[in-house]
Order: structure tokens, then sequence, then C-alpha cells
């Protein structure tokens, strides 16, 4: 294996290679050198010092207005594949809190699944009320991302109405809303069938699942509903759920 194909297993392009490896033979030096030795177009070579920089293999000083770049320590590339495994580290632990959705929306495919819109007030009516009448005594309807949207006195009122005719079911509530939402949502937040909790990540719309139903609804001036009626993606979306209420507080 030679040094180039080691250098792009690890995550460098031929032309950061290139260059890198040039800078590495001639030092400090402005660009004309670089072109010379790579033999690569202008552009390519500006773009791959700009990459290389924000990899933190090359450094640069500007001399008699002309800037003079240089290749690091490749010690530096110890360093790199560090950064490397830090952040995929991050990266499998984000993935995994997504697997829930991700795994929903493979569900979505199958033939037993109805989905449909509503849109505006009078939509979005709609879809909270045919979800109530399903609901009996003790059931539990969940939501994330809990917010007040663009229309907040509105959306306030029109809460309030939909937990007013829960609380007549004795249906259950667990919700999780935005951090900004704390101080909305007073109705709400202090009636004895709902369970509250926060998180301090916002979340640009709210899922409601509630038995074999998944829907999303985006607060904007005129709001929309996107329903989903399966039972795999409710469940897939019920273990987030979970998982998020566990990382929330009160």
């Amino acid at each position: 294996m030679t040094v180039e194909s080691i250098l792009e297993e690890i995550g460098l392009t031929k032309n950061e290679i290139k260059i890198y490896l040039a800078l590495l033979k001639i030092g400090s030096t402005s660009t004309g050198a670089i072109l010379k030795e790579t033999k690569a177009h202008a552009s390519k070579v500006y773009d791959g010092l700009e990459r290389l920089a924000v990899k933190g293999l090359v450094s640069h000083v500007i001399i008699s207005n002309i800037k003079h770049f240089k290749a690091v320590n490749p010690e530096r590339l110890i360093d790199f594949l560090d950064d490397k495994k830090k952040r995929l580290q991050e990266q499998e632990e984000e993935m995994r809190t997504y697997l829930p959705q991700l795994n929903a929306l493979r569900e979505m495919g199958t033939d037993d699944t109805d989905a449909e819109i509503f849109r505006g007030w009078k939509g979005m009516e709609t879809v909270f009320n045919e979800g109530i009448k399903e609901m009996g005594k003790g059931d539990l309807w969940q939501v994330l991302g809990a917010y007040a949207g663009e229309d907040r006195e509105r959306t306030n009122v029109f809460i309030q109405r939909v937990i007013m005719k829960c609380e007549q079911k004795k249906m259950r509530w667990k919700i999780i809303y935005n951090e900004s939402a704390r101080n909305t949502f007073a109705y709400e937040q202090r009636s004895t069938i709902t369970q509250n909790r926060f998180l301090s990540q916002e979340t640009p719309a709210t899922i409601n699942i509630y038995k074999d139903v998944v829907f999303i609804a985006l607060w904007i001036k005129n709001p929309v509903a996107f329903r989903l009626r399966n039972q795999k993606v409710a469940d897939s979306f019920r273990l987030y759920f979970e998982f998020m209420w566990k990382l929330a507080k009160p």
C-alpha cells in the first residue's frame, strides 16, 4: 500500500493528497510553486488548500502581501484520525436516536398505510376531533415537540379546547414540550390528565401518537397536519417518544 492510498483511505481526496505531499516536499511556498509541482488547475489548488486548512493539515503566513502555505507536521495526521474517530462515535450515537424514525419511514410503504393531509384550522380541528373520538378512558395520547407556533394566542385557545374534550373522556396525555413553550399552554400544563416534560432541543413540528396513528402538526399561520395510520409506524414512533421522554426534564 502506498502513502497516497493510505491518505485517501483516511479521508483525503486525490487533489488534497497531491497538494499536501507537494508542500511537504517544497516547504513554505506560494501557490505558484504548488501549481508547478502538482500540475493541477489553479481552481483545484485553491480549493484543495482551503480544504486542507479546514482539516488542520495546512497553515499559511502572509509575506509581502502574498500568502505562503506550509504543510503542518505529519504527526497531525494522527490527530486528524482521532478527530474522525470521535466524530464517528458522535454520529453513531446521533443515528441511534433517529433509528425509530427511519424504521417508521421504511414501514410507510406497506399496503396497510393510510396517509392524509389536513389544512387550516378547520382541518386541524378535524384531525384532533377524529382522534379523540377513537380514544377511551385511560387511553394514552403522546406528543413530542409541543410548541406555540406562529399564532401563539390562537394555538393556545385551540389546544385548551382539545384538552377540555379529553378531560371529559378521562384520557391520558404525555407531552414533551420545546423549552420555549414552558410558559405557554397554561391550561394544558395544569390539567390533571397531562404529564409534562421539556426538551431544550427545538423541533419544527409536533408529533402526535395514539393507537395506530401518527400525525405531524405544523403550527404555522395556516396550520397543516400529516396523518399516517399504520400500527408498525405508530409503534416505532412510540418507542422513539419513550426514549426522548427519558431525556426530557420536568
